[in-house]
């Protein structure tokens, strides 16, 4: 029987990465599949390759990232032609390089949004295509632990969470999506596309289940990916349990935007 496109990386992302983890990623890989992408393709901030590892059917011309840890363990992957160590903000790249950048849960943890943008803006040739997700300041409200420890009164654990997280994730930038939006728009950028993606109860499926997530964490100390053991049926029950939340379309903590460099 022929998969749906969410329950096809569902199932990779379920093999590769903790339950929370891998509902978050599937519905951005979900909107990333309707876009046709143009080689070659940048793909800023790609981590550990564990997106690229689920999504891509073939190989991308170059990931960088700001982590050489991360770089040795996405070359693993072979889902990069070429992987190079660098700051967003300080492309070494020619003007008019790239015809797609993708750019997965990044733009939200690097500092100096503007010179991030003008950067982007940069290296894409012409027409080319800027396809990023993006984490706004919906996601903590609508997570799970915080905003109950808050109704019950906890406001400073709640709020020691939120830094504590913030700090060990290295999320520095929350903003709404029209303030993404106009931020684009304000670089040149024309919006093609967008959507809030990543619905109240995914994030809260994420919040709930970030805590079964440690093992693989240690795993990614030591072995620069995380590792998860998970047989078949648990992969099917986990598959027929949690798939209904992540088609939901009715709303979204996160912006999803296709953003085209015009011709000039």
């Amino acid at each position: 029987m022929k998969l749906s496109p969410s329950e096809k990386y569902f199932r990779r992302f379920l093999r590769i990465s903790p339950l929370s983890v891998a509902a978050w990623r599937t519905v951005e890989a979900k909107y990333l599949s309707r876009v046709k992408f143009k080689k070659p393709i940048l793909d800023l901030g790609c981590g550990f390759g564990e997106f690229a590892q689920a999504f891509v059917e073939d190989q991308i011309d170059l990931g960088v990232d700001i982590k050489a840890k991360d770089l040795f363990a996405a070359a693993k992957t072979k889902k990069y032609k070429s992987l190079l160590f660098a700051d967003a903000r300080n492309l070494p790249f020619p003007d008019n390089t790239f015809s797609t950048i993708i750019s997965i849960s990044t733009f939200e943890h690097i500092k100096n949004t503007k010179k991030l943008l003008k950067e982007c803006y940069r290296v894409l040739k012409p027409d080319g295509l800027l396809i990023a997700t993006i984490e706004t300041d919906l996601v903590d409200e609508n997570s799970f632990y915080r905003p109950f420890l808050k109704r019950i009164g906890l406001n400073n654990i709640s709020n020691f969470l939120t830094k504590s997280y913030n700090n060990f994730f290295f999320r520095y930038i929350l903003l709404s999506s029209e303030k993404w939006i106009n931020y684009l728009k304000e670089h040149g950028f024309e919006i093609k596309q967008f959507e809030n993606i990543i619905s109240p109860r995914v994030v809260k499926i994420y919040d709930i289940f970030i805590i079964t997530s440690w093992p693989s964490q240690i795993f990614k100390a030591f072995f620069g990916r995380r590792i998860v053991y998970r047989p078949k049926v648990a992969e099917d029950i986990l598959v027929r349990l949690f798939m209904k939340y992540i088609d939901e379309e009715k709303e979204g903590t996160n912006l999803f935007v296709v953003a085209r460099k015009p011709r000039k």
